[in-house]
Formats: structure tokens, sequence, C-alpha cells
């Protein structure tokens, strides 16, 4: 229809099974969306939409001749998706995507596995896990794609070409994100390099990206794991921590809050383990101990350059003196319930 429509889910398993790839009236395959539309989940850890890894899962636009279409998808977990552009979703330009509360995991495509972006992208309080493409293992984007990514964490990704988490070909704003255990030239081809992949202007502020991996030249300490400059320009906002800059990987702007390490003396963040605490997407906590903790922005949160209001959770910042660096907020949580059922 030409309406904005709506669709609730339930705490329920959602399979895209019908063959069929490529395929664009919603008779197999993917799901082709051509009108604004939100889709409503109950949370990423009980709500999951799964593919077959023989199409991407959705297909958003295009829109009428000069229409602009909004999506907004939240609370729910996307995976088992496959296409050559954007494994879970494919964002077509004319369309204006938010996602908010959901999990990308076991995404596959040549560019994108978990979003491959033409139009406005917004991403907030999200996961990309276990992702795979050749280039841009989370997110890839085109020349228009302009990206914000906020409260983001990217976890074991993987491209076998640059940007094991992201590749940016558009302006990028990146606030209270964290990077890491991303793999970059992952068939060891000597093909690529970085978490983060800067094709354009991307403007970063209190984030953690570091302790990544590039796999060419078998890991050699002269290469690149949290970031490659593609041509674009890599710019400070303050509060950042880039645990090994390489050696073509260049933090424009740098402020003096910024901690940067480099292939001699690369900063290891201090994390604990990848899991949900307390929320509905997985993150890396900071320990106590974390070079991350209290070393973000001390504007009030909610004005420029400052943390988001809360992290990735929910958990309101700051929750000290002055709010972490990363996507997840040091808080006092002292019981986990580690007896959820993972997720098929």
């Amino acid at each position: 229809g030409n309406g904005v429509d709506s669709i609730i889910l339930a705490a329920a398993e959602y399979r895209f099974d019908i063959a069929g790839a490529n395929e664009d009236a919603n008779a197999s395959g993917d799901l082709d969306v051509r009108s604004s539309l939100s889709i409503v989940g109950p949370g990423a850890d009980v709500a999951r939409i799964r593919g077959d890894r023989e199409d991407r899962v959705f297909d958003l636009g295009p829109p009428g001749a000069g229409q602009t279409i909004v999506v907004g998808i939240s609370g729910v977990t996307i995976r088992n998706g496959g296409g050559a552009l954007g494994g879970a979703i494919l964002n077509r330009e004319d369309v204006d995507l938010s996602v908010s509360s959901v999990s990308f995991t076991g995404n596959a495509a040549s560019q994108g596995a978990g979003i491959a972006s033409f139009g406005l992208l917004d991403v907030d309080r999200s996961v990309f896990h276990a992702n795979d493409a050749d280039e841009g293992g989370a997110i890839w984007t085109s020349a228009s794609g302009v990206a914000s990514i906020r409260n983001v964490t990217f976890d074991s990704n993987t491209s076998t070409g640059s940007g094991s988490a992201a590749v940016f070909g558009a302006a990028a704003t990146l606030n209270n994100v964290t990077a890491s255990q991303n793999i970059a030239d992952s068939d060891f081809d000597d093909s690529g390099d970085g978490a983060i992949d800067i094709r354009a202007s991307v403007t970063i502020a209190n984030s953690i990206i570091a302790r990544n991996v590039d796999l060419s030249l078998g890991g050699s300490a002269l290469l690149n794991p949290d970031c490659v400059s593609g041509g674009g320009a890599f710019d400070s906002a303050g509060h950042n921590l880039i645990g090994n800059l390489g050696n073509v990987c260049v933090l424009g702007n740098a402020q003096a809050s910024d901690q940067t390490g480099n292939p001699a003396q690369p900063i290891n963040p201090l994390l604990q383990p990848f899991a949900l605490y307390g929320g509905t997407v997985e993150v890396f906590l900071p320990t106590a101990a974390s070079p991350a903790v209290e070393r973000g922005s001390p504007a009030p949160t909610g004005s420029a350059g400052a943390c988001e209001e809360t992290d990735a959770r929910g958990v309101p910042r700051p929750q000290a003196a002055r709010c972490d660096i990363g996507a997840a907020e040091l808080d006092d949580l002292i019981f986990i319930d580690g007896f959820d059922p993972a997720l098929p």
C-alpha cells in the first residue's frame, strides 16, 4: 500500500525460507518494502527474524519517483541473511532507515553483511556480531549513504578485504561506538586492512576501536588492524580510544582527550567478555581498570560532542562523575543471568 504500516512482532522466531533470490514482488526470498514501514519487536533477545542465506532479509526501496520512504526497525535479531549487497538489509536511495536495539548476527554479503546503505542510515543501541563480507563486514555505505552510528557494538565480524566492521563511503558520525575482535583480510590474501575503512568524512567521538585483527602478511605488526584511511578524512571530536592507528590511518583534529596506540605500543581497552549484561543486545562492558572508564566527554549528555544519554542497554549515562568511552557504561549490575538459552 501507500500508507505508513506497522508490524508488531511477538517473542518468537520468524523464518524467511521460501526459496528464490532477487525477486521483488514478495513471492519468495526477502521482504521487499516499497512504502514507509515500522517493524517493532519486544527485544532482540526474544524476537528473531531468520533468513535462509539464499537472499537478504529486507530489501528497502526504491520508492516511487520523487518520493522518500521512512523505515524503522527495532527490538529484534536479524540473522542468516545473504546477498551481494546487504546480507540482512539493503537500504536503497531515497530511503531513510532507522535501526534501534537490533542484533545483526551471522549474515553474509559481498558488501555490507549487516547493512548496505545508499540512503540515510541511523543505527542506535544495536550490535553487529559474526557477520562476514568481502568488504564492510557489518556495514557498508555508498557515496550517497550518509550514516549516524550511536551506541553500537561491532564484534567478531570478518571481511576478506577492508573494513571488517564498516566501510564508510559517505559522511558518517560515530558516537559511543565499540569495535573489537573484528578480522580484516580473513582469507590471508593481503587485500585489505582495518576494522573501519574511511572513504569519506568520518567524525568519531567517545568511541573504542581496539584489539581488531588484520591478517595481511600473516598478521605482521606493520598492518592496520583498527582503521585504514581509504581516501577519506578520519576526524576526532574527542575522547576516543584507538588501540592501533597502524601505518595508514591518520586521526585528524586529534584531541588531548584521545588515547591512540601504534604497532609498537597498542592500547588494550581492558574490556569484559561480550555478553548481554542485563540488556537485550550484547556489549563489551569495560572493566573497572579500563582506560575507557570515566574518559568520555564531560559535557552534559545530549549536547554537542557529549556522550549519548544512555548506553546500548539503556543504562543512563554517566554512572559516575563522567561517562565511559564506548557503547557500554560500567554500572553496578551485580547479577547476570547466564542461563538464558542461546539464539538458534
